[in-house]
């Protein structure tokens, strides 16, 4: 039973499909993981945390997050 309540958490690593909470859940689960976050909540993060961005690329541009290019040079 325990291991199911971690899969439902942390989602199972066969599946590579972002999944994000309802917009109308409450707190599930306190990881930094798209799983424990609504939506619009994980894109809010994507953008005030580049760390958040690099390293969940996928899970924040199917939040809705767009990464700024940086100004190209002459």
């Amino acid at each position: 039973m325990a291991g199911a309540l971690l899969v439902d958490c942390f989602g199972s690593p066969a599946v590579d499909a972002v999944s994000f909470l309802p917009d109308d859940a409450e707190v599930a689960c306190r990881a930094i993981l798209p799983q424990c976050f609504r939506r619009s909540d994980w894109a809010d993060l994507c953008a005030r945390e580049p760390s958040v961005a690099v390293g969940h690329p996928e899970a924040c541009r199917d939040a809705g997050f767009q990464q700024r290019q940086p100004p190209q040079g002459r």
